[in-house]
């Protein structure tokens, strides 16, 4: 079994439905661990589970109490539910608890496998996200910094001293940024997206709390180009500046 393989949680008291579809999702690349009750699902599911496939007829759960549970622990873990006993009350419950899929007993094998499928889908891009978001914290705070040690204009330092300041705040706030491009495109050139319209603005689409801090610190440096500007014609750090203005332009 691979390391990254997807894992997944099946909970489920009917031994021969629990061990045959165990058997078939690790044949397909899956780690699959199994409980056979609530309390067994409660004790081994963890942030590193990308679904929980649950039965919903089984013990510490006949009132839906171990998956209510389960949503408030993990709000946006993809949970698939298998039942042999459908009603009403168990399909409204499941739309509200936003729950992924509700399938019948005898399932389907591949309506399990392609409902297991898209819910890794979702996990990994959630995760994918996550992870951009925070490189995009930690990018802002890292331009924050660089731009509060820059020396102030006029603070007397010398020429030669500005100059080698300038070259390694642009330096290392666009590595820095160059990293986070990559981490975006990776977002969007993901093969769960392949399928779908790209959006035109991942920020926003990631809601990131700290857009705002992050243009600002876009806009400082186009202010300390502008400033110095004279005491080093640069073409290149013109063409740096309007390219950036350009940026900040755009996303108005």
């Amino acid at each position: 079994m691979l390391l990254d393989a997807p894992r997944i949680l099946l909970a489920d008291d009917e031994e021969t439905f629990r061990r045959s579809t165990a058997r078939l999702f690790e044949q397909e690349g899956y780690c699959c661990d199994c409980a056979v009750d609530s309390d067994e699902a409660n004790r081994l599911l963890t942030r590193e589970h990308d679904v929980l496939v649950s039965d919903i007829r089984m013990p510490g759960n006949m009132q839906f109490e171990f998956l209510r549970d389960v949503r408030s622990r993990f709000p946006v873990l993809p949970i698939v539910l298998v039942t042999g006993y459908p009603s009403v009350q168990t399909a409204v419950e499941s739309l509200r608890l936003s729950f992924t899929d509700y399938l019948l007993k005898p399932v389907d094998w591949p309506d399990l496998r392609r409902a297991v499928g898209e819910a890794v889908k979702k996990t990994t891009m959630l995760r994918m996200t996550a992870a951009v978001r925070e490189e995009a914290r930690r990018l802002v705070t890292s331009l924050e910094h660089l731009h509060q040690d820059l020396p102030p204009m006029g603070s007397g330092t010398n020429e030669s001293e500005l100059a080698w300041s300038l070259d390694t705040y642009l330096s290392q706030g666009f590595t820095k940024m160059a990293i986070l491009s990559d981490r975006l495109r990776s977002v969007l050139t993901s093969q769960f997206l392949s399928h779908a319209e790209a959006p035109t603005d991942v920020c926003r689409m990631m809601e990131c709390p700290r857009l705002t801090a992050y243009r600002a610190a876009l806009e400082g440096t186009v202010e300390v180009l502008a400033k110095t500007k004279n005491s080093f014609r640069s073409k290149e750090l013109g063409l740096l500046r309007t390219k950036i203005e350009q940026l900040l332009r755009a996303d108005e």
